[in-house]
């Protein structure tokens, strides 16, 4: 509370406390009437010099950086799961497909990779099925995505090594 706000309260409190006292002494007000007027007055006058000064509490800004994961994402990623034709959208695919080209590269297989070698690592770990159609260009149903999803749920975390270094 600035300086001026206190001194504003206890110039306006005061008065009000000593009309609400005179008034209840001389039998015009109970002392519950009495209490409540001072809360009004004191109330009213705050307000009023508040305004006067200009001053606007306003709201906090809104924040400009967007977290991932938050709330509103999970809304919008849920409204774009399926296209009116009951096919997987495409940003739910890429969601997927980057979920599981994360999990991929901790076992240091590249999904996008076109060599033999990573597409052969990838369809060990995930299945032939799973890797045929997350990497196709066809639409995806739902059941090929819910197979996605438990395929990259079962992909364990790659174990140490005794080195310190992860092996696939």
């Amino acid at each position: 509370m600035t300086a001026l706000r206190a001194r504003t309260l206890l110039l306006t409190t005061l008065p009000a406390l000593a009309a609400g006292g005179l008034l209840t002494g001389l039998g015009v007000l109970d002392a519950v009437h009495a209490a409540l007027l001072v809360v009004v007055v004191a109330a009213v006058v705050y307000v009023w010099r508040t305004l006067e000064e200009g001053e606007d509490a306003g709201w906090p800004p809104v924040p400009e950086a967007r977290r991932a994961g938050a709330r509103n994402d999970v809304s919008e990623l849920g409204w774009a799961t399926f296209t009116r034709n009951g096919a997987v959208g495409n940003r739910m695919r890429a969601r997927i497909v980057a979920l599981a080209a994360a999990r991929l590269a901790e076992h240091g297989v590249d999904l996008g990779a076109d060599g033999p070698g990573d597409r052969a690592a990838a369809e060990r770990l995930l299945g032939p099925d799973v890797v045929a159609t997350m990497t196709s260009r066809g639409e995806a149903t739902r059941a090929q995505v819910e197979r996605w999803l438990d395929a990259v749920e079962r992909l364990a975390p790659p174990t140490p090594d005794p080195d310190g270094r992860h092996a696939a």
